[in-house]
């Protein structure tokens, strides 16, 4: 199982920086690692003392020592052989490679303009160039998960180390795949998939394709996209790193980050960064990176170890149900919770940042239930269902009620 570590924190904190060290510890203890940047490339590459690019233009070359100025003594020559040995085999294990949201922009926006190409053809309309279809909300942020969870799905790596972007920025981009899947359940309901199914049947009859064919076409790509995203953050071996700050200014967001990342159902580790001591010279280069992992890690493997993400439950009890959502250190004023139609929306208000809020698809046995209760309780919101008479029939009902109903079938 291929372990992802999303690394993240206030701007400033050091995030690319310990992202580096953290892959080089990695791959020193034989893991095969790739380290993504998908924050601010240039930085990274400054930080490892890329001499290059290679492949695509979007893989870094690294050596084995990093000239400060010319003339002084590269990391490479300092240490014995064996400890070069070592190096140079950690760098075999260790890929870098560079997230480019301009250039995955401008192929994610070429191909749409094709989809949409022969419908608009067959109605007599011209099709909008790819230009004409930027720049897109939100697009980036969706692409970079999209090669995250690429990398994660690969056999190729036994760790993929994510530098992330600054912490604010780094919620709304993980915050993406639930609320594009909840978009397409409004999209793609359940009672028109015979519907959308005979459609493109009936189009094809006649040769022609129709708006409805590629609508379904694209929205069951995207449906396929967001799962696949949402599979690699979520499983066993994923965790979402975040890098501490002493600013007073951070605090506030650092204390509601555990609540928003269980909101969104994703691991969060705030333990194992939350306070690295600073050295008087920034770490640059491979050496001086790996003695920050060492450091940092001390004996330790820097992955994740394999737990469950936190994710619902719903619990049968003697007079309904209990839909337990965990939300760690969340406060009741920040709480926000409704019903809408088959999901219960959760949101969570932080100070200076734009509300989070996840739509949860209720159970079917909840769907035929209305809300009775709602309490916070252990960091766990606790959400009381009771049967809806006008619903359920009767022979179900008896089972969450000690009173023996005389109306027959409802």
């Amino acid at each position: 199982m291929t372990r992802l570590l999303f690394l993240t924190g206030p701007g400033g904190a050091g995030t690319t920086t310990l992202a580096a060290a953290t892959a080089l510890r990695a791959a020193a203890e034989g893991h095969r690692v790739l380290l993504l940047g998908v924050s601010d490339a240039g930085e990274l590459a400054a930080v490892l003392g890329a001499s290059g690019v290679s492949g695509d233009g979007n893989v870094l070359d690294i050596d084995e020592g990093f000239d400060l100025e010319e003339g002084l003594e590269t990391h490479s020559e300092q240490g014995t052989g064996a400890e070069r040995a070592a190096r140079r085999e950690t760098l075999a294990r260790l890929t870098v490679r560079r997230f480019d949201p301009a250039a995955a922009t401008e192929t994610a926006l070429a191909d749409l303009a094709k989809l949409l190409s022969g419908p608009l053809a067959a109605a007599g309309l011209s099709a909008p160039d790819a230009a004409e279809l930027g720049p897109v909300p939100g697009l980036p942020d969706i692409l970079a998960l999209r090669e995250i969870s690429t990398a994660v799905a690969s056999a190729e790596w036994d760790t993929v180390v994510v530098d992330g972007p600054p912490l604010k920025a780094a919620l709304a981009m993980l915050a993406w795949p639930e609320t594009a899947a909840a978009a397409l359940r409004r999209v793609r309901p359940i009672e028109g998939q015979a519907a959308r199914a005979l459609r493109p049947l009936l189009a094809g009859l006649v040769g022609l394709p129709t708006p409805f064919a590629m609508v379904t076409q694209w929205t069951d790509n995207a449906a396929a996209e967001i799962a696949a995203v949402r599979a690699a953050l979520v499983h066993p071996g994923s965790v979402v790193r975040v890098v501490g700050s002493s600013s007073a200014a951070a605090q506030p967001l650092l204390q509601a980050t555990p609540t928003l990342l269980a909101l969104q159902g994703l691991r969060a580790d705030l333990g194992t960064l939350a306070d690295v001591g600073r050295v008087p010279d920034e770490p640059l280069g491979v050496a001086a990176l790996e003695a920050l992992g060492a450091l940092v890690y001390k004996d330790a493997d820097p992955g994740p170890g394999l737990v469950d993400p936190p994710e619902p439950t719903m619990i049968t009890e003697a007079e309904g149900y209990r839909y337990d959502v965990p939300l760690p250190g969340v406060e009741r004023d920040q709480l926000g919770l409704v019903r809408s139609g088959d999901e219960l929306v959760v949101s969570i208000e932080v100070p200076g940042v734009a509300a989070h809020r996840r739509a949860f698809p209720l159970p079917a046995a909840l769907r035929r239930c209305r809300i009775a209760t709602a309490r916070i309780a252990d960091g766990v919101l606790r959400v009381g269902f009771k049967p809806d008479e006008s619903l359920w029939p009767e022979r179900f009902l008896t089972d969450h009620s000690e009173e023996d109903t005389q109306n027959g079938d409802r």
